[in-house]
């Protein structure tokens, strides 16, 4: 038998899910933070293949995606 109520179980799995709920809030908070260079970084990529053609530059972003 465990030594630990199923109160206390219920209780530090209570705390993983906290802390696990943070982290993902911290993802969240970076990927929220990279989408500006993402897009930026993909408008720069079309105006530089633009010229090109619209085909290529549209290969080209998927394989880069």
């Amino acid at each position: 038998m465990s030594e630990r109520s199923a109160e206390q179980i219920r209780a530090e799995l209570a705390v993983e899910r906290r802390r696990l709920e943070d982290d993902v809030d911290a993802l969240h908070a970076e990927l929220r933070s990279v989408v500006p260079y993402l897009i930026a970084g993909v408008a720069a990529l079309a105006i530089f293949t633009g010229g090109k053609g619209l085909k290529t530059g549209a290969r080209l972003i998927w394989k880069i995606l």
